[in-house]
């Protein structure tokens, strides 16, 4: 009776311990897909509406031949204008952006086979490490050979 309570226990701390490190997991995966939709993607900002209505405008005048859409224009701009919608609007573009680079990560990390960690240290030793080397040397000659640098001190 006693070993049954033990292994039934025991069982249970398994399972809340792989439970926590899965959302661990994932977590760190949705963090860095925000971050990286704001860093490279614009984060929350939309395209400009100018562009979007001057679009809309062509496809519906030249290619649809439909003008009761300019009677809505106004009504169309002031809704996206709206100061009350547009924080909607703004977590919407954030929450679309970081969506598709979760499914983008979790469709590249499904496709692929995972490799031992043997492997991906001679990978990273034999690999990676003289790339690194490499760049390392290779961007500062050519920022200094175009006279590029993003900072004015002078090297020499």
């Amino acid at each position: 009776m006693e070993s049954e309570l033990v292994s039934g226990f025991m069982t249970e701390h398994a399972a809340v311990v792989f439970v926590f490190f899965f959302l661990a997991e994932y977590g760190s995966i949705v963090l860095m897909c925000i971050l990286t939709s704001i860093f490279f993607l614009g984060g929350y900002l939309l395209i400009d509406s100018s562009y979007l209505f001057n679009f809309m405008d062509f496809v519906f005048a030249n290619i649809l031949f439909i003008d009761w859409i300019f009677y809505w224009r106004s009504y169309i701009e002031n809704l996206f204008n709206n100061s009350s919608l547009e924080g909607l609007l703004y977590a919407l573009n954030l929450g679309l952006k970081s969506s598709i680079m979760i499914f983008t990560f979790i469709w590249a990390r499904a496709s692929f086979p995972r490799i031992r960690f043997d492997q991906l240290m001679a990978f990273c030793w034999t690999i990676l490490l003289p790339i690194i080397f490499a760049l390392i040397i290779l961007v500062p000659c050519i920022l200094n050979s175009y006279d590029v640098f993003p900072i004015s001190i002078s090297l020499f």
